[in-house]
């Protein structure tokens, strides 16, 4: 699979900020957590976040925005990367290509309500795009993020160690973690974080946002 990465169009109403490059020297790894957020599991994760200094790109589901606009805020606040993963968590491939922009449009909007001031990158729920909806984003220049490395389709999640051994046992350079802790597994994903630190690390990999690795162009051997 393979990240594809272009500019937001403004007939969506979403920023138009331009990502500065990065440096793409070393193993970079970029971390992504999807849904949400939900109160406790967000504070968790923040709280290892912050203590293991690692940037991080939550994808927000707009009715989940406004129900706890308290922890949309603190990611925010935390200076994390936020993704657009549509307004109510449907497939957009299975509605008329109206609805699907319409739920697009709706979390960009949200997202610069709660002061979100970067450009979000779209995670469409699934993972999932028709030929239309996919042939207009493409057209309009929008952000579309794509993985590499999802634990939960490989390892028990209920065990922290065997996530971090997946991760380190298949991460390459340009690597995008993606994680769903909100719903499921939120404990051991939030004990996991330490272990992939400190293994992923110690193979002289680093840690950076997902838009850093996005604008290099260079996003491993997907």
């Amino acid at each position: 699979m393979r990240i594809i990465i272009t500019a937001i169009s403004s007939i969506f109403l979403c920023l138009s900020i331009t990502v500065s490059a990065k440096s793409s020297e070393g193993k970079r790894i970029a971390l992504a957590f999807s849904g949400g957020p939900v109160p406790g599991v967000t504070e968790s994760l923040l709280i290892q976040l912050e203590t293991l200094q690692i940037p991080a790109t939550f994808f927000l589901v707009g009715k989940e925005m406004e129900r706890f606009p308290k922890q949309t805020r603190s990611i925010i606040n935390a200076g994390h990367q936020l993704g657009n993963h549509g307004y109510s968590y449907i497939d957009l491939a299975s509605l008329p290509l109206s609805s699907a922009k319409a739920e697009i449009k709706k979390t960009c909007k949200l997202l610069q309500h709660y002061g979100y001031q970067e450009r979000p990158t779209i995670l469409p729920p699934f993972g999932s795009l028709s030929k239309e909806l996919g042939s207009l984003l493409a057209a309009q220049n929008f952000q579309v993020a794509r993985w590499d490395l999802e634990p939960h389709l490989h390892v028990e999640m209920n065990k922290p160690e065997a996530i971090a051994d997946y991760i380190v046992q298949n991460a390459i350079d340009g690597s995008v973690i993606m994680l769903h802790p909100m719903y499921e597994h939120s404990k051991e994903v939030a004990e996991a974080l330490p272990l992939i630190y400190t293994q992923v690390t110690e193979r002289g990999f680093y840690f950076v946002s997902l838009a850093q690795i996005i604008d290099t162009g260079s996003v491993g051997n997907l």
